[in-house]
């Protein structure tokens, strides 16, 4: 194992962080906060820069990343920003407890929108931004963007980049790696900056919809307002962000494609004829089911896209009370929770692809019950997909299903509501952020569960591996 290179890029992305709370500071400035308020943010600074400028003083002889140091390196990144990322709120004791705090942030980096705040005006301007500022950072992945910034001439992070983006396959839109970090993040800038504009014009102040507008694009969504989106009372606004994060729950790749003009490869993508297609069935089912609670159908249209756009975005973006919807609609947004969108976009959970996957393995295995000799295989987008990755996919969903079902039964320790504690894990496990049956935040559970809680929203963000591998005594070892 390569610790030197281990603890010398972990230490450079302790500085990037250090840089990235620059931005906060200025907002401080701008609103003329208290003195505290910079103190906070600075004495933070000042622990990232010395503990940074330690680790990467010397540079490692050997440059060289294998999968095991990417994982690692990846896996405590997430972990060290979730921490360092918190301590603003504990230093200006805006969130005075530290595991509240860590949730908080994890929540932020890993784009759930999961709170423990019950009310979001305790916070100052700029740790409000900075708390969705976190979503803008991670909803590209916190790697992804260092890569794109860093000197990595040789492409030899590719094992990090790898650990990180969501998916079954991981593809590079160009040959080299700091390119394609590049492309990604200048295409999700670009649509940021868009929906950040279209917001403003639709009526929101600036700064409202600056942070909007970064919840939006990593698909994460925290608020400046308890009543989230429905503060505003516009219909305009709540359809512009049910589009937006039904913009970013797509591939990125995908968009790159439209830009170099290969339509067919863009519109034929199998996962997001997919993904157009949930998304519009339930919607249609949910509107009719909660027709008779919003009385008019323009109104339960607007509000069941909202939300079933929201849920399978894995956003979470608030807008009235989904406690009191039928039953019969409250599941359909439980099973799009678990699915989430799509691959290689800043949405979480299972993704669409691999249950497009599974749906084919499934029908191949049936069809090969019926005909014993006959060779089947299996296609997505034209290619044939082959055995290694249908194994993998199978893989990910055991484990997938039994981390969450061993989180329920922990977190049941903590609460007697079936559908709270479900919904509890699997919108931190998906990165999504609202629980279902209940319109309390997080600060109903224990510091252990949401410390707990915390892990699992990093993990379900690095799709579970890198976290896991991290408690095996065989990734620490040098073999």
């Amino acid at each position: 194992m390569n610790r030197s290179m281990i603890r010398f890029l972990l230490s450079k992305l302790l500085l990037i962080e250090a840089a990235l709370l620059l931005v906060p500071t200025i907002v401080a400035l701008i609103y003329r906060e208290d003195l505290e308020v910079f103190l906070s943010i600075g004495a933070t600074m000042i622990i990232l820069v010395i503990l940074g400028g330690l680790g990467s003083a010397f540079k490692p002889k050997d440059a060289h990343i294998y999968t095991k140091e990417g994982v690692l390196i990846v896996a405590l990144c997430w972990i060290l920003w979730s921490f360092f990322g918190a301590l603003p709120f504990v230093f200006s004791g805006q969130i005075p407890n530290l595991i509240d705090a860590f949730f908080e942030v994890s929540s932020g980096f890993t784009t759930t929108g999961a709170t423990i705040l019950n009310d979001v005006s305790v916070l100052s301007h700029s740790l409000l931004f900075w708390r969705s500022f976190t979503h803008l950072i991670g909803g590209m992945g916190v790697l992804v963007f260092a890569l794109a910034i860093m000197d990595n001439a040789k492409n030899g992070h590719l094992e990090v980049m790898k650990a990180e983006v969501p998916g079954p396959v991981f593809g590079k839109v160009v040959s080299k790696l700091r390119n394609t970090a590049q492309i990604l993040y200048i295409i999700y800038l670009a649509l940021f900056a868009l929906f950040a504009f279209l917001y403003f014009l639709a009526g929101m102040p600036l700064f409202d919809s600056i942070v909007i507008a970064m919840g939006t694009a990593g698909t994460g969504g925290f608020t400046v307002f308890n009543d989230g989106i429905a503060h505003y009372n516009s219909s305009l606004i709540t359809y512009l962000v049910s589009f937006g994060v039904l913009t970013f729950g797509v591939n990125f790749n995908l968009y790159y494609y439209l830009l170099i003009r290969r339509f067919k490869a863009c519109f034929h993508d199998e996962e997001l004829k997919g993904y157009l297609w949930i998304v519009l069935t339930a919607t249609i089912l949910i509107s009719f089911n909660v027709l008779h609670i919003y009385g008019e159908f323009a109104k339960s249209l607007e509000i069941s896209f909202f939300q079933v756009s929201n849920i399978i975005t894995t956003t979470g973006f608030g807008y009235g009370d989904t406690v009191q919807w039928p039953l019969f609609s409250q599941v359909i947004l439980l099973l799009l929770m678990c699915l989430g969108g799509s691959a290689g976009s800043t949405a979480g959970g299972f993704k669409v692809i691999r249950a497009i996957i599974i749906g084919r393995i499934a029908k191949n295995q049936i069809l090969s019950t019926l005909s014993p000799n006959r060779v089947l295989t299996m296609h997505i987008n034209g290619a044939v997909l082959d055995k290694d990755t249908q194994h993998k996919v199978l893989k990910y969903l055991a484990v997938y299903i039994l981390i969450i079902a061993a989180l329920i039964v922990i977190i049941s320790l903590d609460n007697n509501n079936l559908m709270t504690v479900t919904s509890a894990v699997i919108s931190c496990f998906n990165n999504i952020g609202p629980m279902i049956g209940t319109t309390e935040t997080f600060s109903i559970y224990s510091p252990f569960s949401k410390f707990l809680l915390s892990l699992a929203m990093i993990a379900g963000r690095l799709e579970i591996y890198p976290i896991l591998l991290l408690f095996l005594p065989r990734t620490w070892s040098n073999r």
